[in-house]
């Protein structure tokens, strides 16, 4: 039997959630009581402005009408349709005081059955129907007393919700808006068959799906509290869609899930990324999480449409869950996912609410963070005091009172921090590390700690200004000594369409006139690649480039560098046309062998190190990646340490 517990806070409000997969919360500060003196509010480091760079093609769309407020599980109920009144009211009063325009609204509208389908099995959806008629049938399918009780209407209800985040996606995708924001969209633990955490049909799983019908890649971030599993459960083989949610652990709270290890299955391994947080992580450890692991799982992933979950429950404020995140915080990551999808999904962005208890002081303040970046307008420090009046008495008649003055909170939400809240900081920061090494090429990872190039920095509107200029005159001059001298093809690599010319060694002025084939080498987009090799080979770290290039392209690709005593191997690929030729062992060997003497190398494989785009198997990629470097003269073998616990096909190798 399912036990939901259900306790009381100092602010009066119920504490609920399933206790089923989770150990019990350790306690935790209590929100800011009145009287708390008025500190100096924190800003965390700057991400981009909503405005920076970025003309807006169409106003952004904002999913609400009649149908939002019918998701009701009931009086008490923690998710309670109360929330859309301060909610929307805001999201209204900020933009007028932000100088917005007026505000496109698109009603939700029940999904039909065929949508529903696409996600959610037959039989489950007729024992939904089944509730809305008779909501007081035995607990059946995830449905009954406890989390996620049966109402009448419930089916109509649910599929609203669905249909809101499905039509949001339609209209993306129609190219009548970049940015739809429904704030009662983000129902993200349901299952394909079963009802779980308030949840009974998974919106944004099913954005994804109208997307993935489209021919598009998905990168989905999910901000709530709660580990994100129906999404992920959904999409787990899908290597189309790339998840990666930030929450309170799973050793901690519901829905007991969410750990590193859970990194994707078949050809998909390496789609799935979480970054579980202990109790008492603060914003700074979050905020921070996030930005370390996020812009560059974006720019190696190369999504075409971004959808996120915005659940405001990991505020410190929030009665069900422990960690200590700020509405600064939360705006923060709000901007940094928009600047996101305007980088690397033409600005295709869906931006879904979720979880999110305390409906009165933060929910509202959430939703218009989440609103103000779709919309490109600057927060306004202030709340309206017109809106803090409408909604001062309900606010005190549900304990949650007083309203705060300000959009952004003061310094860790007005909590005094203490040693455990510390200790839960750095321990996200080493676990976003971690996921990092897991999720992000080596190449990637080099280019950002050595400073050749920055995800975070793409997202600002220079781009790529600040990573030097061209060196040379753009002319092809070759300076490898191999065995194969400029222009004389390697003896049994060749291609329809020509001979495949291998450079030994490639310097910045060679590099200038080559253009890079698609899907050679991370990140996703072959002008940033092209980019970083070039800021590569400008710096002082040693750097060394192979290459094979037809008719002026690069099809292949090798980078090393040693910044420190030993070469690291950090990347080696191939253009799609061009493998399964011996072109990727020749050049690899080529470049170890090359005639700079007998140096000592590493090298690590994990699951980042694949196509994102033709991804084979896991197990296929491990015996690939052995192979070549085994053939180039490596000792390999399996990684130890954290990285070898999550991925148990993680290689390192080393020679000499």
């Amino acid at each position: 039997m399912r036990m939901t517990s259900r306790t009381r806070t100092r602010s009066g409000t119920p504490r609920w959630y399933s206790t089923r997969g989770a150990r019990r919360s350790p306690p935790r500060s209590p929100p800011r009581l009145p009287g708390f003196a008025l500190g100096r509010r924190y800003r965390p480091a700057r991400c981009p402005s909503p405005r920076a760079g970025i003309v807006p093609r169409v106003e952004p769309i904002l999913v609400f009408g009649p149908w939002s407020e019918r998701y009701d599980l009931g009086p008490g109920h923690p998710l309670t349709p109360r929330r859309f009144g301060p909610g929307i009211d805001l999201i209204r009063a900020v933009t007028a005081a932000a100088g917005g325009g007026p505000i496109r609204e698109l009603p939700p509208e029940p999904a039909p059955d065929t949508e529903l389908r696409w996600v959610h099995d037959a039989g489950y959806i007729e024992v939904v129907r089944r509730f809305s008629d008779q909501p007081f049938g035995s607990w059946e399918a995830g449905i009954g007393p406890g989390d996620t009780p049966a109402f009448p209407g419930m089916h109509d209800a649910s599929a609203a919700v669905a249909g809101g985040s499905i039509r949001a996606m339609a209209a993306i995708l129609r190219g009548d808006t970049d940015h739809a924001v429904h704030p009662g969209g983000g129902l993200h633990h349901a299952m394909p068959g079963r009802a779980s955490g308030f949840c009974v049909y998974d919106d944004p799983a099913l954005a994804i799906a109208k997307a993935r019908l489209a021919g598009l890649r998905v990168l989905y971030v999910d901000l709530d509290v709660h580990h994100g599993d129906g999404v992920q459960a959904i999409h787990l083989d899908d290597p189309g869609v790339l998840t990666l949610s930030i929450h309170q652990s799973g050793r901690t709270l519901f829905p007991g899930t969410g750990f590193v290890g859970e990194l994707g299955a078949g050809t998909a391994a390496g789609t799935v990324f979480n970054l579980p947080m202990e109790p008492g992580t603060g914003e700074r450890g979050w905020l921070g999480a996030l930005r370390t692991v996020l812009p560059e799982v974006a720019a190696t992933f190369g999504p075409d449409v971004v959808v996120s979950q915005h659940g405001a429950d990991a505020h410190a404020w929030d009665p069900l869950a422990n960690l200590r995140v700020t509405t600064t915080a939360m705006g923060a990551a709000a901007r940094l996912v928009h600047a996101i999808a305007h980088r690397w999904a033409g600005g295709r962005w869906l931006a879904t609410g979720g979880g999110g208890y305390d409906a009165y002081r933060v929910v509202p303040r959430a939703w218009a963070h989440a609103w103000l970046a779709a919309a490109h307008l600057e927060p306004p420090s202030r709340l309206p005091a017109a809106w803090r009046e409408r909604w001062a008495g309900e606010a005190e008649r549900y304990g949650q009172a007083p309203l705060p003055e300000w959009l952004d909170d003061e310094a860790n939400a007005g909590l005094r921090p203490d040693g455990s809240q510390d200790a839960a900081d750095r321990r996200a920061i080493e676990t976003a590390a971690l996921v990092r090494e897991l999720a992000v090429p080596a190449l990637v990872r080099a280019a950002g700690d050595l400073g050749w190039w920055r995800a975070s920095v793409e997202l600002d509107a220079g781009g790529w200004s600040g990573l030097g200029a061209p060196v040379g005159d753009g002319s092809r001059v070759a300076t490898g000594t191999g065995d194969t001298a400029p222009g004389i093809a390697a003896p049994g690599i060749t291609a329809p369409d020509g001979v495949i010319e291998v450079l030994d060694t490639v310097d910045a002025a060679t590099w200038v006139g080559l253009d890079l084939a698609s899907q050679v080498i991370a990140p996703a987009s072959p002008a940033g690649a092209q980019q970083l090799v070039l800021a590569a080979l400008t710096s002082p770290h040693a750097v060394r480039v192979s290459a094979a290039v037809a008719g002026g392209t690069v099809v292949g690709l090798v980078v090393s560098a040693a910044p420190g005593g030993r070469r690291l191997l950090l990347g080696l690929g191939v253009a799609p046309d061009r493998r399964r030729r011996g072109l990727a062992g020749e050049l690899l060997r080529r470049h170890v062998d090359g005639p700079h003497g007998v140096e000592p190398w590493d090298a690590a494989v994990t699951l980042a190190e694949r196509d994102a785009v033709e991804p084979l198997a896991r197990d296929t990629r491990g015996a690939i990646a052995r192979r070549l470097l085994e053939g180039a003269g490596f000792e390999v073998g399996r990684a130890g340490g954290p990285v070898g616990d999550a991925d148990p096909g993680a290689l390192v190798a080393h020679r000499g």
